[in-house]
Parts: structure tokens; sequence; C-alpha cells
């Protein structure tokens, strides 16, 4: 059931990282935060790449009673970076975590080598109250996917890794939500017309939530250290080759 005030509890932080206040204060995927708040009381990570998984991010959320979930493939990267062992799921799984009802959906590509089924990376149904928010992770349309029941769909809209505008929206129209907020999307990723492309493919009913703060230049960023990192190298392996020679 819909529950206007579970939409208004959900904050998009940047990219696909959303916060969702209430009497738990959960997120998901948290990267480019503001500040310091250690308020989390959980913290779901749908997969490892550096646009979802940000230990530094984390950090500034934990608190001492922090409960960190993510698929099993985490495991190992969560006790060392974060310090703290996470709750593993996997897909099809429910469980109560920290007084939340949470469920594990698959998320994955078809006919791409991103994001591998065999790797069993996740999207997760929240329960709040009465109300289903559903944030997919990076995912293709599937199977899985389709077959999710929720209020409050989260997906992405930017293409390249993961479904485009037009893809998205014919995913949200098999899911069938009340409210659907598009994120995931960028500069290099389907650019800023990507949530009104989504939105026109909508079916009627199905209102569109555009959150600003979707839209991301993390994969630029990332790209431009990358490539400032193989400067410094070579820069680095020039002058000692230079010193040995």
């Amino acid at each position: 059931m819909f529950d206007p005030k579970v939409l208004e509890s959900i904050e998009v932080i940047s990219h696909s990282g959303v916060r969702i206040g209430g009497e738990r204060v959960i997120y998901i995927d948290p990267v480019e935060v503001n500040g310091e708040p250690h308020d989390a009381d959980i913290i779901l990570f749908t997969h490892p790449h550096f646009d979802h998984f940000s230990p530094k991010d984390a950090k500034k959320l934990m608190k001492g009673s922090t409960v960190i979930a993510a698929p099993a493939t985490m495991l190992p990267m969560c006790s060392l970076l974060l310090g703290r062992k996470p709750e593993v799921l996997r897909p099809g799984e429910r469980r109560g975590i920290a007084g939340v009802q949470i469920e594990a959906v698959a998320a994955y590509n078809v006919g791409k080598p991103f994001h591998l089924k065999a790797m069993k990376w996740l999207g997760y149904v929240i329960t709040l109250g009465e109300t289903r928010v559903y944030i997919t992770g990076d995912t293709d349309i599937t199977a899985e996917c389709r077959s999710v029941s929720c209020d409050i769909l989260m997906l992405p809209v930017g293409g390249g890794y993961t479904i485009n505008a037009q893809q998205a929206a014919e995913l949200a129209n098999a899911v069938s939500p009340h409210t659907v907020i598009p994120i995931h999307y960028g500069k290099l990723l389907g650019g800023s017309e990507a949530p009104d492309v989504f939105r026109s493919g909508l079916s009627e009913g199905i209102q569109a939530d555009i959150r600003p703060a979707a839209f991301s230049s993390i994969l630029v960023k990332m790209y431009i250290k990358s490539a400032a990192a193989i400067v410094v190298c070579g820069m680095l392996g020039y002058i000692v080759g230079r010193l040995m020679g």
C-alpha cells in the first residue's frame, strides 16, 4: 500500500545512493555523502563496484549499532574495509534486519558482462509499514525483477552497464508501482534527458518522481582519477628509468 510519507522520507544522495529516513534510517549504496551524520541503522550494498561501494562514505554514516547487509561476495571487503562483518543475503532470501523486513532480489545483466548472474548481486525490497520500496540495483530486465510487487520503485535509467531509459520504462510498466524514481544516470550514462525519456514511456497511472541529485558525474570523476594515476605512474617509471640508466 502506497504511503506518501514513505516517499517523502526517501532522499537520493547521488547517483544510486539512497537514504530512507524514519524510525530506522536506511542507506543503500551511499556515495558522495556530505558531512558525517553517523545516523545509519542499516546500510545495504547491492554490489562492490566503485559507484555503489564507497568505504569512505559508509564510514561517515556508521555508528556502533549500524547493521550492514550485502551479497556474499562482499563479505571479505566489508569486513576488511569497514571493520564490520555484514549480514549476507542471497537472491530470494527474506530476513528481518534491525527490525526492518528486507527481501533480496537478483540483479544481473542479460547479454552483457558487467554484472554476472553467477555473482549473485542484489537489489532490495524494503517493507516499511505496508509500503514496499524496491531498489533494483544494477540490472537488466529479468524475470526476477518483473515478478516483484512494490509501491515505490527505484531503478537505473542510464544504460551502458544497466537498462537504458526505454528499457527501464518497460520494466516499470511490468512491475506497475504507484511511484517510480529513476536513478543511476549522468553525463556518461544517458545524459540529463534520460529521466524525461523514461517518463515518456511510462504507462498511465504510474507517477514519475524525478530527483535532480540522481544525475551524477561520478564516472567522469573516476575516469579522470584513473587517467591521472596512469600519468603519474608513467612519470615515476620514466624517472626511475633515468636514475637507473
